[in-house]
């Protein structure tokens, strides 16, 4: 009997370590992420970029939330953070072009590993 509760305890704890199921929905929202933050334009309008790309993570965030995988929502809270700390630093007034390129090099970079995380489910 004492075995059998082991193994149940067990079982049911190796069940939170399931990754999620893949999905076109978020495997498309990803792509996208990715695409904005690649042609992100450091000379542009950076407050108007950042907005249509926060939109784009809040979707991806808010699908994940809706569906409920836990594991995407905690692997987009980084980049959330990260866009919110830039937007943050753009309403105090304009930015220098290393601080964009900084930003935008780490976004890349969250971009890419929640990607591969996203396309690499079955």
């Amino acid at each position: 009997m004492k075995k059998l509760l082991l193994i149940a305890l067990v079982a049911l704890g190796g069940c939170s370590m399931i990754p999620s199921r893949w999905d076109d929905n978020q495997s498309r929202a990803i792509i996208d992420i990715r695409v904005s933050a690649a042609n992100f334009d450091c000379a542009g309008d950076q407050k108007a970029q950042l907005t249509a790309f926060s939109t784009q993570v809040q979707w991806f965030e808010l699908y994940a939330e809706s569906k409920g995988t836990q594991d995407m929502v905690k692997l987009n809270a980084t980049l959330t953070e990260t866009v919110k700390e830039y937007q943050d630093r753009l309403k105090q007034g304009p930015v220098s072009p290393m601080y964009c390129d900084l930003k935008k090099k780490v976004i890349q970079q969250q971009a890419d590993i929640i990607s591969r995380s996203v396309m690499g489910r079955f």
